[in-house]
C-alpha cells in the first residue's frame, strides 16, 4: 500500500493496453488545447479578455466561426484562408496547435496517473504560451503564472484530498519554492541576466512535473540551461548575435520540461 511516505515518488504508469487510448485522448486535448495557447499567447501581452470575446479575424474583425475554430482540420479545410475576408491564415496557427498535441501525447505518456497528468499537460502548456510570449516581447507576463500557479496548486489540494498524500503535496510546493528561489539568486548573481518571470515560470513548470521527484526537475532545469547554452554558441558563430545579445530563456525553460517528461515516459513504456 502506498503511505504518505513516498513523498515525490510517482505512481505506476497505467497499463500498457491503455498506452494507446491514453496517447489518443492526449493528442485531441492537447490540439484542443493548443488551439487555446494560440488565444492567449496574442491576448496576454495585448491586454484583451481572455474568455469572453469571441475570436476574430485580424483583418476583417468578423468573429470566427465554431467550426472553423477546430485545430489543425479548420485550417486545411479552408485551405489556410478566411472564410470572409480570404486573407491568408499564418502558418504558425496550426503548427502550434500541432505543438500543443505533441505536448498532449507527452502527458498522455507521462507516467503518473489521474490529475498528476492532467497538472502534467496543464503545466506544458502554459509553457508553451509563455515561451510564445516570451519569443515575442522578451518578457513573461505575472497575468499568465500567477493565475496558473493558483490553478495548479488547486489541482494539487483536490489530488491530496482525493488520495490522503499530502506529504506529497507539501515536498511539490516546497520544490516549486525552492525552484524560485534558485533562480531568484541566479537573477541576482547576474545582475538582471535572468529575468522574474523565467523564475515564476519554472516554479509553475515544477507544480507541474514534481510528481517524478526532486532529480527529473533538476534534469529538466539543467537541460534548459543546455540547449539555451547551445543554441546561443550557435548564433555567435554563426555571427548573429554576442555575448551581449538578449535572448528569451522561457522557450528553454519549457523545452528542458518537455522533453524530461517525455523521456520519463518513453522509460516506463
Amino acid at each position: 500500500m502506498r503511505g504518505e511516505d513516498d513523498n515525490l515518488t510517482p505512481q505506476r504508469f497505467s497499463p500498457k493496453p491503455l498506452v494507446m487510448y491514453l496517447v489518443v485522448v492526449g493528442l485531441v486535448f492537447g490540439l484542443i488545447g493548443g488551439s487555446a495557447v494560440t488565444a492567449l499567447s496574442f491576448r496576454i501581452p495585448a491586454g484583451m479578455p481572455l474568455l469572453i470575446d469571441r475570436s476574430r479575424c485580424p483583418v476583417c474583425s468578423h468573429p470566427i466561426r465554431a467550426r472553423d475554430n477546430v485545430p489543425v482540420f479548420a485550417y486545411l479545410w479552408l485551405r489556410g484562408r478566411c472564410r470572409d475576408c480570404s486573407t491568408s491564415i499564418p502558418l504558425r496557427y496550426p503548427l502550434i496547435e500541432l505543438a500543443g498535441g505533441a505536448i498532449g501525447v507527452v502527458a498522455a505518456l507521462y507516467p503518473v496517473d489521474g490529475i498528476d497528468k492532467v497538472s502534467c499537460g496543464l503545466a506544458l502548456l502554459i509553457g508553451l504560451t509563455a515561451a510564445l510570449i516570451d519569443q515575442r516581447t522578451f518578457r513573461i507576463p505575472n497575468r499568465l503564472t500567477y493565475p496558473s500557479a493558483i490553478l495548479l496548486l488547486l489541482l494539487g489540494v483536490v489530488n491530496a484530498l482525493s488520495t490522503g498524500r499530502w506529504t506529497s503535496f507539501v515536498a511539490t510546493v516546497s520544490l516549486a519554492i525552492a525552484v524560485l528561489a534558485f533562480f531568484i539568486v541566479i537573477r541576482l548573481v547576474s545582475r538582471g541576466g535572468m529575468g522574474l518571470g523565467d523564475a515564476k515560470l519554472a516554479a509553475v513548470l515544477t507544480l507541474g512535473l514534481a510528481s517524478l521527484g526532486i532529480w527529473s526537475v533538476a534534469l529538466a532545469i539543467l537541460a534548459s540551461f543546455f540547449a539555451g547554452s547551445v543554441v546561443g554558441v550557435s548564433l555567435m558563430v554563426v555571427k548573429r548575435s554576442s555575448l551581449r545579445t538578449q535572448m528569451p530563456f522561457g522557450p528553454f525553460l519549457t523545452l528542458g520540461f518537455v522533453v524530461t517528461a517525455l523521456g520519463a515516459g518513453i522509460y516506463h513504456l
